[in-house]
């Protein structure tokens, strides 16, 4: 049952990690990058930070 919670808590974080990624890369395409704030660019950014996230995390380096 441990191995289970610690999986919960390990996809969890990640979706944290995620989500703070994608709020600053949207922080910067709303400030310096001037892009009108919507939720498409929200969830655009949201889905690049998981995807770098796969991507580094997957890595063979």
């Amino acid at each position: 049952m441990s191995y289970l919670v610690n999986e919960i808590l390990l996809r969890l974080a990640k979706l944290g990690a995620a989500g703070l990624i994608g709020a600053v890369l949207f922080l910067i395409a709303v400030g310096p990058v001037r892009v009108a704030p919507s939720f498409e660019v929200a969830a655009l950014c949201w889905i690049s930070a998981a995807v770098a996230l796969l991507l580094v995390e997957s890595s063979p380096l």
